[in-house]
């Protein structure tokens, strides 16, 4: 029988969860799916420090048993056309061993929970085109393509590198 799945709020004053996330995080960047590349040396120092000294920072772990099978990382923002919080779903993943069996989606409804918690308008997130699992888990979760307008003018993320 599989063990069962528990979604966790992380404490990242305890070093377990720090190296869970760490390590979470790198295998999520090594994924050929992705960019393959791992997390540097500087990233994996300065990670948990970075996340601790953040004010608006919600990470999430998922656990099947005692071991670490995904998490979230979730930065509180703010709309002002609703003038309410939203919440941003930065980094989502759960190991390619144990995809397909519901946890991305207990992932999500602890995320929502959350963010409801906190009277957010909404959660935000992106994904890649060509992530063809992860786009029907979240339409299936409610997601849609952002849209502007009452035309509905598709939105497009950009970004600068400094």
């Amino acid at each position: 029988m599989p063990d069962e799945i528990k979604i966790i709020d992380a404490d990242l004053s305890r070093a377990d969860h720090q190296n869970a996330i760490v390590a979470m995080l790198d295998v999520f960047m090594r994924d050929p799916e992705d960019d393959g590349t791992p997390l540097s040396e500087e990233a994996k120092r300065e990670l948990i420090p970075g996340l601790r000294a953040h004010p608006a920072c919600y990470v999430f772990l998922a656990y099947s048993g005692d071991a670490p099978v995904g998490f979230s990382i979730c930065f509180l923002g703010f709309s002002t056309f609703n003038a309410r919080p939203l919440l941003n779903i930065h980094d989502i993943f759960v190991d390619s061993s144990v995809r397909g069996k519901g946890i991305g989606r207990t992932l999500l409804d602890r995320i929502e929970s959350k963010a409801r918690e906190l009277n957010c308008c909404r959660l935000t997130l992106e994904v890649r085109e060509d992530n063809v699992v992860a786009r029907g888990l979240y339409r299936n979760f409610g997601f849609d393509r952002a849209t502007a307008g009452a035309k509905k003018v598709p939105m497009e993320f950009w970004r600068k590198p400094l």
